[in-house]
């Protein structure tokens, strides 16, 4: 009986010397764990407003290449008119007149062609935002974990006033079939 309650003893002794080390780890890892669960959310807001900055410059753009699409559609548009008001003797008996006209027709086509290219390549904001996404929504479960673990060794936080808003990005309906139509 003896050898038994100095057995518990001494079991006790040991399981009370583990609580202490244990809780001597967790008041030092108390305050990094703190500070990272109040990063999280200053992290995903940053990169919440890349996005949003990136889609209004991408946006930005694209007003303006759709512009200079339509100014160099009415381009060619004119040239025609112009080719159809000019008589075919006139025409060919001026090459200069003519060339001229076929030449700023190319450039009006070449320009075209390169605005479309231009709005081709902008897609890297869509990707690039969708990567910003998955992210925010990984730091986001990061301060779930955290806000769980904290919870879990009685360590009283209050949760970031809101979270990132999760929103579908990038352009308008317009500009991706605009995309696709060329």
């Amino acid at each position: 009986k003896n050898q038994m309650t100095q057995q518990i003893r001494q079991e006790i002794k040991e399981l009370t010397a583990s609580i202490g080390n244990l809780m001597s780890v967790f008041r030092q890892i108390r305050k990094p764990i703190q500070e990272s669960f109040e990063t999280v959310p200053t992290t995903a807001q940053h990169l919440e407003k890349v996005t949003e900055q990136t889609e209004k410059a991408t946006q930005k753009v694209l007003d303006m290449v759709e512009a200079i699409n339509s100014r160099e559609s009415q381009i060619s548009d004119w040239i025609k008119r112009v080719k159809e008001l000019i008589p075919d003797k006139v025409l060919s008996a001026t090459d200069n007149l003519n060339q001229l006209l076929e030449d700023i027709a190319k450039n009006a086509e070449a320009n075209l062609n390169d605005s479309f290219n231009i709005m081709d390549a902008m897609q890297f904001q869509d990707i690039t935002s969708q990567q910003m996404d998955h992210a925010i929504t990984s730091l986001d479960d990061v301060e779930e974990k955290l806000m769980s673990l904290l919870s879990a060794v009685r360590i009283k936080v209050e949760k970031s006033p809101s979270k990132c808003n999760k929103k579908k990005r990038f352009r308008s309906e317009e500009h991706t079939s605009e995309l696709q139509s060329h």
